[in-house]
């Protein structure tokens, strides 16, 4: 009877080895994860991410999953172990700058110092990991604020056109047989609103002898 495990376990490098090794013997994924006590979803997951021109290798396989692993640890407690990095992102933060714009002016202030490098998944990850509190609030506040800041830059420099017809001529622009109607064929539309919106009625009158539709 195969046994269940609660909760996600890393692969072991054991484990990759017998992947390995199946693999090569031609064995089948659901195979391998009967033998492994895993789902065969994980065991596939595994092969399709790091096999490689040569096929899977569980040496390179696990050393992929080591480099990731430190990467993940290392932006998280990057801001938490240096004061002024983490000094830095909190105030940017303030001033309503996206975790994009402040990973890219420390990459220009400070090109040589290795300790003030991250991503900006990192800045997001260190303000959604603190624990409840003013400063939790305060920085996703921020970022909200930021976010809208942004939308209403972006609508402010983009005319609006909802509701506008394209090329179209001001009522002003019309030429003089229309203004003084002396020339027949000429229509003039407009659209009434009912009560709260719910209902419309379009009318069309010739400008000369005034014949009506609606």
């Amino acid at each position: 009877m195969q046994q269940s495990h609660k909760g996600y376990r890393r692969l072991t490098n054991a484990e990759r080895e017998e992947m390995s090794r199946g693999l090569a013997q031609g064995e089948r994924i659901s195979a391998i994860a009967r033998r492994l006590g895993r789902a065969p979803s994980t065991v596939s997951r595994e092969v399709n991410r790091n096999s490689g021109t040569s096929g899977y290798r569980a040496f390179s396989a696990g050393r992929r999953a080591q480099e990731s692993a430190s990467s993940r640890r290392n932006g998280k407690s990057r801001i938490t172990g240096e004061d002024h990095l983490r000094a830095y992102v909190i105030q940017k933060l303030k001033q309503r700058w996206s975790p994009r714009e402040i990973v890219k002016r420390i990459q220009e202030e400070y090109p040589q110092d290795m300790t003030m490098r991250l991503s900006h998944e990192a800045i997001y990850r260190y303000i959604y990991v603190l624990p409840r509190g003013s400063l939790k609030q305060m920085l996703i506040k921020a970022l909200r604020q930021e976010r809208a800041y942004r939308r209403k830059q972006r609508r402010g420099n983009v005319e609006e056109t909802r509701g506008k017809i394209a090329d179209m001529l001001s009522i002003e622009e019309r030429p003089q047989e229309v203004m003084d109607r002396s020339v027949p064929g000429h229509w003039e539309g407009d659209l009434i609103m009912g009560k709260y919106k719910r209902t419309a009625l379009g009318t069309l009158v010739e400008r000369t002898t005034r014949y009506a539709i609606a």
